[in-house]
C-alpha cells in the first residue's frame, strides 16, 4: 500500500509536467494534480491518459472541474477506459458532472464498485462527505444507470435526511452483491426506505449488507427486518448501533428464515443484555441457522448471557467462531463452566452425553484464546486441528470405564469396531498439537490398557447373551416339537376311528 501511495504522488508530479505513468493501478483526480493554471488542453491530456490507460483499476475523485468543456474532456476519456473497476467519489461533482458520469457508467462494463465517501489513504478536503438535497438527487440518478456495479458503498456520509431519495434508486438494483452504509447516518426515514427497497428485489444477489455505525435504533431495525429477510444476505453487520433486546428479538424473528446467513455482527451494541442473548439463543438452536461467525465485541455478556449462548449452541453444528473481548464480557467461572459443559458434557458416566457435545466451535473470544480456561482452550484446539477425532479425544480424556452393554445386540460383529475405534484414537497422539503440549497426550500404554479393558468387558458380556439366546431357541424348539407330537397323535386317532 505504501508503495502504491508513493507511486501515486509521483504520478501527481509527472501529471503536472504532462508526463503520465502507464503502470499505476491507482489514480486520483485532486487539487494535488489540478491547479488554476490548467487549460482545456490540460484536461484533454488528462482525459486521454485515463482513456488510454490499461493499468488503472481504481479512480479516486477528490476534486472535479466546474466548466462544461473541462468536464466533457475528462468524461470523454473516462468513457473510453476499459480497465477501471472501482470509482471512489469524495466530493459533490455538481449536477452536470454527475449526469455525465451516469451516462458514461452505462458503457463501463468492467466497473464493479462505486463508492461515496472520503478515501482512507489519501488527503481529502473534508473529514466526511456531506450529501445535500441536489447531490442526493444526482447520486440517485447515477445509481439508476449503474447496471454493471456489484458493490455500492457509502462510507462516513452525512445525508441530512436525504438518503430516502437514494434508497428509491436501489429498488431496481437486485444485482448488488455488497451494500455498505458504514458510519453513515441514514435516519429513521432512510431505514424505512431501505427496507422497502430490499423487499422490492425479486431475485436478490446480495452477499454483504453493512449497516454498522448508522445510529439504527430498535424502531429503525424493525422497519429493516422484512427487507433483510427477503434479500437473505451471507454477511450482515449491525455493529455500533443503538440496538437493545427488543430490537434483537425482532431481528431474530426475521433471520430465522435466513438460511444463507453465515456471518452476523452485533458488536458494540451496549444495550443488548443477557435477555437479548436469550432470544439469539433460540435462533442458534433452530434448524435454519447456518451461522459460521457471530461477533459480539463490546457486548457485556455476563454469566447469564454465557449460559444462554451455551444452551443455544448445544445442537448447533454450523457456528465455528463466537467472537468477543474477554476483558469486556464480565464472565466468571460460572459462565465459563457453561461453555465447558457445552464443549464436553461429563455430567453422566454415560459417554453418550460427551459424544453429543458441541464439536464444531473453534474460537470463543478471539483467536489468541488469551484468558480462556485451560479445559475450554484444549477442546477448541482439538476442534480446529482434528475435528473428526474430537469426540474420541473427549471420551478418552474424561471416561476411564467404557460401558458397552447397549452394543451387545450386535454380538461378536461389533468387536472389530471397538478395536478399530481405539486404533484411530492414536491419530490424536501423533498430532503436532499434542507434541507442542497444547493438548493432553495419551501414552500408548494407557490407550492399550483402555482398549484391552473395553474388549474384555465386551467379550465377558457375550457368553451371557449366547447362553440366553441358546436357552430361548431350545425352548422354542421344544414347544414346536410338543405341538407336532400332539398333532400327530390326533391324526392317528382320527385315521384309526375310520
Amino acid at each position: 500500500d505504501t508503495q502504491d501511495i508513493m507511486r501515486l504522488f509521483g504520478c501527481f508530479k509527472r501529471c503536472n509536467r504532462a508526463e503520465y505513468d502507464d503502470d499505476v493501478s491507482y489514480y486520483a483526480i485532486s487539487e494535488g494534480v489540478i491547479d488554476n493554471s490548467w487549460t482545456r488542453d490540460d484536461y484533454l491530456r488528462l482525459g486521454n491518459y485515463i482513456g488510454n490507460s490499461k493499468s488503472i483499476q481504481r479512480l479516486f475523485i477528490y476534486y472535479f472541474p466546474c466548466e462544461r468543456e473541462e468536464i466533457d474532456a475528462v468524461m470523454g476519456g473516462l468513457s473510453r477506459n476499459r480497465s477501471i473497476q472501482n470509482i471512489e467519489i469524495s466530493t459533490d461533482l455538481g449536477s452536470y458532472a454527475f449526469a455525465e458520469l451516469g451516462r458514461v457508467m452505462r458503457s463501463m462494463e468492467n466497473i464493479q464498485t462505486l463508492k461515496f465517501g472520503p478515501g482512507p489513504r489519501f488527503p481529502t478536503p473534508e473529514f466526511g462527505f456531506n450529501i445535500g438535497p441536489e447531490c442526493a438527487d444526482s447520486i440517485a440518478s447515477v445509481i439508476g444507470q449503474c447496471d454493471h456495479v456489484n458493490n455500492l458503498v457509502f462510507q462516513r456520509c452525512t445525508f441530512g435526511g436525504e438518503f430516502a431519495k437514494i434508497a428509491v434508486a436501489l429498488n431496481s438494483k437486485p444485482q448488488l452483491e455488497k451494500l455498505s452504509l458504514a458510519n453513515s447516518r441514514i435516519g429513521r426515514d432512510g431505514c424505512v426506505a431501505l427496507g422497502t427497497a430490499l423487499e422490492c428485489w425479486e431475485a436478490s444477489s446480495l452477499k454483504q449488507l453493512d449497516l454498522s455505525y448508522c445510529d439504527i435504533d430498535d424502531d429503525g431495525l424493525q422497519t429493516l427486518v422484512a427487507g433483510i429477510t427477503h434479500c437473505n444476505p451471507l454477511h450482515l453487520c449491525l455493529s455500533g448501533n443503538m440496538i437493545s433486546d427488543e430490537g434483537l428479538k425482532a431481528l431474530v424473528d426475521g433471520i430465522t428464515n435466513c438460511s444463507a446467513l453465515k456471518q452476523l455482527s452485533l458488536s458494540r451494541n451496549p444495550r443488548i443484555s443477557a435477555a437479548g442473548l436469550g432470544y439469539l439463543s433460540v435462533y442458534l438452536e433452530s434448524e435454519s441457522c447456518s451461522l459460521v461467525v457471530l461477533s459480539l465485541y463490546g457486548v457485556r455478556i455476563g454469566d447469564d448471557g454465557a449460559a444462554a449462548l451455551a444452551d443455544g449452541l448445544k445442537s448447533n453444528t454450523s457456528l465455528k467462531h463466537l467472537r468477543f473481548f474477554i476483558e469486556d464480557i464480565s464472565i466468571t467461572a460460572v459462565g465459563w463452566s457453561a461453555f465447558s459443559r457445552l464443549l464436553c458434557d461429563t455430567s453422566s458416566i454415560n459417554y453418550n452425553y460427551t459424544y453429543s457435545s458441541n464439536h464444531t466451535l473453534e474460537v470463543i473470544g478471539d483467536s489468541s484464546m488469551v484468558g480462556i480456561p485451560w479445559d475450554v482452550k484444549q477442546y477448541l484446539t482439538i476442534h480446529g486441528s482434528h475435528q473428526q477425532c474430537a469426540a474420541k479425544y473427549k471420551i478418552l480424556l474424561n471416561h476411564s470405564v467404557f460401558h458397552l452393554q447397549s452394543f451387545f445386540q450386535w454380538d461378536l460383529k461389533f468387536l472389530p469396531l471397538v478395536a478399530d475405534w481405539f486404533d484411530k484414537a492414536l491419530v490424536i497422539n501423533d498430532s503436532s498439537w499434542v507434541q507442542h503440549r497444547v493438548l493432553v497426550s495419551f501414552p500408548r500404554e494407557e490407550l492399550q490398557r483402555k482398549k484391552l479393558s473395553a474388549l474384555y468387558q465386551y467379550v465377558r458380556g457375550i457368553p451371557v447373551l449366547e447362553v440366553s439366546d441358546y436357552y430361548i431357541k431350545a425352548m422354542q424348539k421344544s414347544s414346536a416339537k410338543r405341538r407336532m407330537t400332539k398333532r400327530f397323535s390326533i391324526n392317528r386317532l382320527f385315521i384309526h376311528s375310520k
